[in-house]
């Protein structure tokens, strides 16, 4: 008795969950067919922007730009020839802060004054926009408007040295043994550099006077370009003068 009304439950479950024609048999399999199909694609699709496109740690991450602290700001001396459209829709843009001796459009901070070279309004200018706009900001780049550096390289740099709480600064050799200009080139400061820096001087004499003896490293040319860019099918004069 008992088995009987176990079997007559098992029927009366089975006519209520499975299909009760054939049309419905062949739409539950394609149904099934379709989400089995679905999950192995998807699966494949994670492992291809996986492997193309890691998730950097959030903390190098390009912030939204309303954030008060993002944690890199890439400054750029711009003229009136420089194409900030250009570098707005590249990595860079998600941090992009212009700087420019005179008006010109784009420009988010004017800083020359009478009298100054070009080079020393360039470096006034970078370390009034470090100290006044994003002295609290982990990292700071400032990289002429005739250059593409790797971003790759500068989230690397990032990463290596984010635990750093003494003053560090990247640079070329030959930056750091001439007149310490930035009127040409890459830098990459970091917080601490940036609130110890002296108000004076070239580059490395700010750095010297204000911080003392700050930890230099030397850039990676291989991961930047100036004034030309080429590979493979790409061929781009970084350096051309457009229309003013």
């Amino acid at each position: 008795m008992l088995c009987e009304a176990k079997r007559l439950w098992l029927k009366r479950a089975a006519s209520t969950v499975l299909p009760r024609s054939k049309a419905g048999v062949v739409a539950a399999v394609v149904a099934l067919v379709l989400l089995v199909t679905t999950i192995f694609l998807w699966d494949d699709l994670d492992g291809v922007f996986e492997r193309h496109a890691p998730v950097p740690e959030l903390s190098i991450w390009p912030q939204p730009a309303n954030n008060p602290h993002p944690s890199l700001a890439v400054i750029i001396p711009i003229t009136k020839h420089t194409d900030t459209r250009f570098y707005r829709n590249m990595w860079m843009g998600n941090h992009e802060f212009t700087i420019c001796e005179t008006r010109v459009a784009d420009c988010s901070m004017v800083c020359g004054q009478p009298g100054q070279t070009t080079a020393q309004a360039d470096v006034d200018c970078l370390v009034r926009a470090a100290k006044n706009r994003f002295n609290e900001t982990e990292f700071i780049v400032r990289m002429s408007d005739d250059m593409l550096v790797d971003r790759s390289y500068v989230y690397g740099i990032m990463e290596e040295y984010k635990a750093i709480d003494v003053p560090m600064y990247i640079s070329s050799t030959e930056q750091a043994n001439t007149s310490g200009s930035v009127e040409s080139g890459f830098y990459m400061f970091n917080r601490a550099l940036t609130k110890c820096i002296s108000d004076k001087g070239t580059f490395e004499e700010r750095v010297a006077a204000g911080c003392g003896s700050a930890k230099r490293v030397d850039i990676d040319a291989t991961k930047m370009w100036q004034g030309l860019y080429t590979s493979r099918n790409k061929h781009i004069n970084l350096a051309a003068k457009g229309k003013s």
